[in-house]
Parts: structure tokens; C-alpha cells; sequence
């Protein structure tokens, strides 16, 4: 594949932890667990060999909170392993770590982990791995909008100045390029359910017949041969 073939910022939505370990008979917690224990890092490694720069994840949506506290709290101890055991790893491979959402919704000591692992990582450049945490397109958008009707009030912006520009300067990914490609997981959602609603407009959008957990580097290489086939006009002819 021609090094120009291969997008700059890939976004997944990682979904079908539950169905996977579900199909096997196992408990749903099995599927989030083979996620963070082998599939980050073997996506992660093989866009570093690719070239891609930014890798977005996106592994607890805001409506996520709905689900079962037991599996709520299981998750959250998996972040909290995130944190604890590979930031260290990711910062020796020369990976960035971000990450888009509301930090606020979470325990005090897993923002201070959030906090601490992008401090740590804030001067690598090899790739930036982002992970959405308590993210959705709606509540990212109604926060820029708040952060824009402050900034109006205390006479430092006018509604007028208000553009795409400004706009996109403001939302939780401003330092990263809307993504060329979100691919979506799993096998029964179709849909984009309000990820990256601002910056989807020109993405290509995939949908391959798999579930995250079996999310490979050969998977990944399948889902970019597909992005090279396709023609990005952006509106134009």
C-alpha cells in the first residue's frame, strides 16, 4: 500500500466486547478485558508501522453510564490498569496520549490519572493515541457551545467571530485533524450513534463484519486496503 494511501487519523469505535464474549458463553466482562489486554496494543504497533498519526479510540460513551454497576465499575478498573501499566510502554514507543470527553464525569483519581498520563506524554510525536472517555458528539458540542457563550459574555469574542474555524478550536479535538476514516466495530450497530459529530462530515465510514476483540493488525491492513479504493472528494466533483 502506497504510503499515500494511508490516512492520517484513523477513529474506531470499538464496539462488540459484549457480544463477542457473549457468543462463547463467556461473561461480558471477558470481552472488555481481551480488548485492553491484546487489542490496543497490537493496533497501536502495527499504525505506528503504518505511519498513521493519530488513532482514535473511543471506549465509554456518556449513555455508557446506563449499563449495569457492576460492569460500569469493572470498566472503570480496567482504565485505571490502562493508566497504571501501559503509559509508561506507550511513552518508550514515542506514543502521545490524549484523551476527548468529560473528564469531569469521572472519580477524582482516574482524572488525575487522565491528567498525568497526557503530562507525561505531551512531547512524543510518533503517534497520538486518543481515548474517548465519557464522550458523545452531543455533550462535546454542548460543552463547546457553553465554553463559546462564556467567552461571548465577558466581551472576549463577538457572536459575529463565531466560525467553523472557532468552533473547531474549541472542541475536545482541537489538536488533532478531523478523522479520513471511523470504522465501527461489531456486528449489529450500523450507525454512527453521534461519535465525532462535528468532524465526521468528510470521513469515510467502515463497518467491517467483526466485533473488537477480534480486531487484528490483518483486520486493521483489510480496513485500509478498503479506505485506498475509495474516492475523497469533499464535496467537489
Amino acid at each position: 500500500m502506497k504510503q499515500s494511501n494511508i490516512p492520517t487519523h484513523v477513529a474506531i469505535i470499538c464496539d462488540g466486547n459484549r457480544s463477542w464474549a457473549r457468543e462463547r458463553g463467556l461473561k461480558v466482562f471477558i470481552g472488555h478485558e481481551k480488548a485492553v489486554n491484546e487489542v490496543f496494543e497490537d493496533l497501536i504497533d502495527h499504525s505506528i508501522e503504518r505511519g498513521i498519526q493519530y488513532l482514535t479510540f473511543w471506549i465509554f460513551s456518556t449513555e455508557n453510564w446506563k449499563r449495569d454497576k457492576v460492569e460500569v465499575d469493572f470498566l472503570m478498573n480496567l482504565f485505571r490498569k490502562i493508566f497504571d501499566e501501559r503509559i509508561d510502554g506507550w511513552g518508550e514507543k514515542g506514543v502521545r496520549f490524549k484523551m476527548i470527553g468529560n473528564i469531569k464525569g469521572f472519580a477524582k483519581d482516574i482524572q488525575t490519572r487522565i491528567v498525568e498520563g497526557e503530562e507525561k506524554t505531551k512531547e512524543n510525536k510518533k503517534i497520538t493515541v486518543t481515548l474517548a472517555m465519557n464522550y458523545g458528539g452531543r455533550d462535546e458540542l454542548t460543552r463547546t457551545m457553553q465554553k463559546l457563550a462564556t467567552q461571548v459574555a465577558s466581551g472576549s469574542l463577538k457572536p459575529e467571530d463565531i466560525t467553523e474555524k472557532t468552533i473547531a478550536e474549541n472542541l475536545d479535538t482541537h489538536y488533532m485533524p478531523d478523522p479520513d476514516v471511523i470504522i465501527r466495530t461489531g456486528m449489529d450497530n450500523i450507525r454512527l450513534s453521534g461519535f465525532m459529530s462535528w468532524q465526521q462530515q468528510y470521513s469515510e465510514i467502515i463497518f467491517p463484519r467483526f466485533n473488537f476483540p477480534e480486531f487484528t493488525k490483518e483486520k486493521l491492513d483489510e480496513v485500509l486496503a478498503e479506505f485506498a479504493t475509495r474516492k475523497r472528494r469533499f464535496g467537489g466533483g
